[in-house]
């Protein structure tokens, strides 16, 4: 078959041919040229409407170079380039956006392993027939891979643990990716990083992927980098409330037994069919399109809340049913409907979207060969790993009309 050369603006030009151009043709993957990157982002940032199309072939070019610079053996290189091309193709509807709701509403807990599920073929992401289809797991076992390694390896579950790191550890090929991207596409520079010195710095030894001591400055750079894209960009307040938003007109729609299959769709499926349907869903959505978006009533870091709150929060982030029963008490104490108040938890939310947030432990190999975990080398991966991304540890949200009501008595409210 003849090589494909893709342009990608972050990288270049990529030459794509075999099982990587297999895989990016199938539908499951095209798929994901309509999944928004960094969901309602563009709402705030205009230019972030790049897709996770771009970011999962990004990531595969990032592996391949990682491979070649660890020199890995062709096998390896070729598992490692399929996994990282398919890491996100469990990705629903404005990527993660929906993630805290998936353990309520779909038998998945999240995309990491809908797209499990999806490279096994245990499950399809894709309505009706289409003519020709080659399936992925079809398509990896005709190249003689087994689907099991390749799922396993996009989990960070691997025999061989540096395989599994590059692709989901301290420093890896999808962070480094998603870094550059996204700082490209909102125009804030705080995710630039010296991607060329980390991909000459990190090594293998003694089956693990550590870092060259003269390394130690890039990746304490692409730790402050990531620290900043997400209090700047991913967990920007106003990103945050418009989530928030259309989270919960999806959870109405779920509840009178609309979209139940709302994981398999694209963004503007979701916006279409909830914009059909009657009521707060078709509101939030007129509300979105035109940015009309609800107002932040409280905004509080972790410091301004007691132990006991935070243990009582805690519990309501873990269960939707409380967090739902806790935004309709608050509602009703300042006149408002149900839906029109949003309760949002920053920290737990990091939890299940970028665990990686506070991996500061990659090993650092000294001049005479002895391993150090990277926060024996320097203070700042402690100092990232005690700083608080971001800022905001729970927020409130409501139509203006209803913001200083909110003020007066949320915190009766929540904790009576």
């Amino acid at each position: 078959m003849k090589p494909k050369i893709i342009h990608d603006p972050i990288h270049g030009s990529m030459k794509v041919s075999g099982l990587i151009l297999d895989l990016i043709k199938t539908p499951e993957f095209q798929r994901l040229r309509n999944i928004k990157q960094l969901g309602l982002a563009y709402l705030v940032y205009p230019g972030a409407n790049h897709s996770r199309f771009e970011h999962s072939l990004g990531t595969y070019n990032i592996a391949k170079r990682l491979g070649t610079e660890l020199d890995l053996s062709e096998e390896e290189q070729t598992l490692l380039e399929a996994a990282a091309l398919l890491h996100d193709i469990g990705h629903g509807p404005f990527s993660h956006t929906f993630e805290q709701i998936y353990e309520h509403y779909v038998r998945e807990y999240d995309h990491m392993h809908l797209g499990q599920n999806i490279i096994l073929g245990k499950i399809d992401i894709i309505d009706g027939d289409i003519d020709g289809r080659q399936f992925i797991p079809e398509i990896l076992e005709f190249y003689g891979y087994e689907p099991k390694e390749v799922a396993n390896l996009i989990l960070g579950k691997y025999e061989k643990k540096y395989l599994g790191q590059a692709l989901h550890g301290d420093v890896d090929a999808d962070q480094l990716d998603y870094l550059i991207r996204d700082a490209h596409y909102t125009g804030v520079a705080h995710g630039i990083i010296d991607l060329e010195r980390l991909l000459k710095v990190i090594r293998i030894h003694n089956n693990e992927l550590v870092v060259d001591e003269k390394g130690v400055e890039a990746v304490e750079g692409m730790m402050v980098a990531r620290a900043l894209m997400y209090s700047r960009v991913y967990f920007h307040h106003t990103v945050k409330i418009a989530e928030g938003m259309l989270t919960r007109a999806l959870e109405f729609a779920l509840e009178d037994g609309h979209l139940w299959d709302f994981w398999k769709m694209t963004d503007c499926r979701v916006l279409v069919e909830l914009e059909d349907l009657e009521g707060y869903p078709r509101e939030i959505v007129k509300r979105i399109k035109y940015r009309d978006l609800f107002k932040a009533a409280v905004l509080l870091g972790a410091d301004e809340l007691t132990t006991e709150e935070k243990r009582e929060l805690l519990t309501v982030y873990r269960n939707i049913k409380k967090r739902q029963e806790l935004e309709r008490k608050l509602a009703d104490a300042v006149g408002a409907r149900e839906g029109e108040v949003i309760i949002e938890f920053s920290t737990a939310d990091l939890m299940l979207t970028e665990p990686r947030l506070k991996s500061t432990e990659i090993g650092v190999i000294m001049h005479n060969g002895e391993v150090k975990p990277l926060t024996k080398v320097t203070p700042l991966a402690n100092a990232l790993k005690r700083r608080q991304t971001p800022r905001w540890a729970v927020m409130i949200a409501s139509p203006s009309k209803y913001v200083d009501k909110i003020r007066e008595v949320w915190r009766k409210v929540l904790f009576s």
